[in-house]
């Protein structure tokens, strides 16, 4: 029999920034406060990013042949 997970611990809430680093501290801010924090950055590939990185493998023939 498994041991079960001991339950999480409960957290505090803030609505202040100086939080954000405190250990057991949820921040709850407005849209443009967390687009400001940086919340909303899209870091993701294009698709054509993606496409053209897939440029880079092998053809599966090739790969095959162990060429």
């Amino acid at each position: 029999m498994r041991a079960s997970a001991p339950p999480p611990k409960p957290c505090r809430l803030s609505n202040d920034p100086a939080d954000l680093l405190t250990p057991g501290v949820v921040i709850e801010v407005d849209p443009e406060t967390a687009a400001e924090l940086g919340a909303f950055e899209e870091e993701a590939l294009t698709e054509a990013d993606a496409w053209e990185a897939n440029g880079d493998l092998p053809d599966s023939e090739e790969a095959d042949d162990g060429k």
